[in-house]
Order: C-alpha cells, then sequence, then structure tokens
C-alpha cells in the first residue's frame, strides 16, 4: 500500500530553478510536491479557488496542530482556521511555518543586491501565467524542505537541507484550491544548498 494507491496522475507541473508555478487542485485529490535533485526548498502559498480572502495562514496552522513541526497527519489551515490541506506523506521531515517568503526587498536590504529573483515574484508571476491576479503575502507562505533551528537564546539559524534527490511530501486537498509554488532563488545562504534547482509538482486524482 501507498499513500496513492487508488488515485491517477492527473496533471504535473515543473517549477523551473529560482522560478515559480501555479496550478489548480480539487477537494479530494492529492498532491506532491517533489524536489528533483535534492535540498531545493519550495515557498508554497494557497487559496481558496473560490474566495482569495481565504488564504493558507502559518500562524493559524500552528495553532491549528498546536506545534510548529508538522508531522504527517497535521493539517494545513487558512485565515478562517478552515483546513486546506492534510499531509499524507512527507520523506523529509522538516519545513518552516516563521520565516516569511524571500522578497526583492530582502535581498537589497540584506545583501545589496537589486533585482534578484525571489519567491513573492516568482508565485505573483506564477499566478499571473494562468490568469490570476490575486496579492502573494509573503507572510503567508508555507516553507516546504527548508531546514532551520531555533537555538537556546532565540537565534535562528539557516541550516543546509540533508535531504536528497527524489524527495517529496504529499497532500489531500480539503478544498478547491489554486496553489503557487516557486523554486527558492535564496543563493546567498545554505537554504539551498548553495545550489538553486527546480521542484515537481504531481496531481492525482481519485479513481
Amino acid at each position: 500500500m501507498t499513500d496513492l494507491d487508488g488515485f491517477t496522475l492527473r496533471a504535473e507541473y515543473l517549477a523551473p530553478p529560482m522560478r515559480g508555478v501555479a496550478f489548480r487542485v480539487n477537494a479530494g485529490e492529492r498532491f506532491q510536491i517533489i524536489d528533483v535533485k535534492g535540498q531545493q526548498v519550495g515557498d508554497l502559498v494557497a487559496f481558496n479557488a473560490s474566495d482569495p480572502e481565504e488564504y493558507f495562514s502559518p500562524s493559524h496552522t500552528v495553532t491549528q496542530n498546536w506545534r510548529v513541526a508538522l508531522r504527517v497527519g497535521d493539517v494545513l489551515a487558512s485565515n478562517r482556521r478552515n483546513n486546506m490541506m492534510r499531509i499524507v506523506a512527507d520523506t523529509v521531515g522538516y519545513h518552516d511555518l516563521i520565516v516569511p517568503c524571500c522578497d526583492p526587498e530582502a535581498y537589497l536590504k540584506r545583501y545589496g543586491l537589486k533585482d534578484h529573483r525571489s519567491c513573492k515574484a516568482n508565485m505573483q508571476e506564477a499566478l499571473a501565467a494562468i490568469q490570476i491576479d490575486w496579492p502573494v503575502r509573503g507572510e503567508n507562505a508555507w516553507n516546504i524542505f527548508m531546514k532551520n533551528e531555533i537555538q537556546p537564546d532565540g537565534k535562528m539559524v539557516y541550516l543546509e537541507p540533508t535531504h536528497g534527490p527524489g524527495s517529496s511530501i504529499t497532500l489531500d486537498a480539503l478544498m478547491d484550491m489554486v496553489i503557487a509554488l516557486s523554486a527558492c532563488p535564496q543563493d546567498q545562504t545554505p537554504t539551498n544548498g548553495w545550489n538553486c534547482t527546480e521542484m515537481l509538482v504531481k496531481v492525482w486524482k481519485p479513481g
């Protein structure tokens, strides 16, 4: 038995290195996010497909599960405290719900870099590519496969990921959603193992 028994592949989407992709998923479907080459982080935002005012919320997800380190069986909640997704399988086991996604301002303020690719811009562009003009708020992103550590003094440190090629997470869609995923372009820290690569999405329908 696997987490995809009884499901048939409906669609595949690729987020190229340092770029994003957006797609729709229906309630009852499952979708996998796959790190093709390993050590890559993917930033994800999700919206209720019929109402962009309802969107994935990291802070509500924390209180829905009462932990910041999500496990198989945990849910991803919206700003209205509705469950949007449930983790079905996870070969990595570490993700981040605290850090807002990178944006142009971050690269300028932290590193003095102008016009650097960012997760926020990637996801905004990806939504526009499927004719959706909904605003992306960086603080409402889920940093999939991001490895960090809260030290005893409260300081947070970005760590180099240790997961390998083909690592994945599988989620149940609990409502109709529009999702944008960015293959994180952070190349100034070890967040992506100093080598930004692509991410693959597979959407599976029941049957």
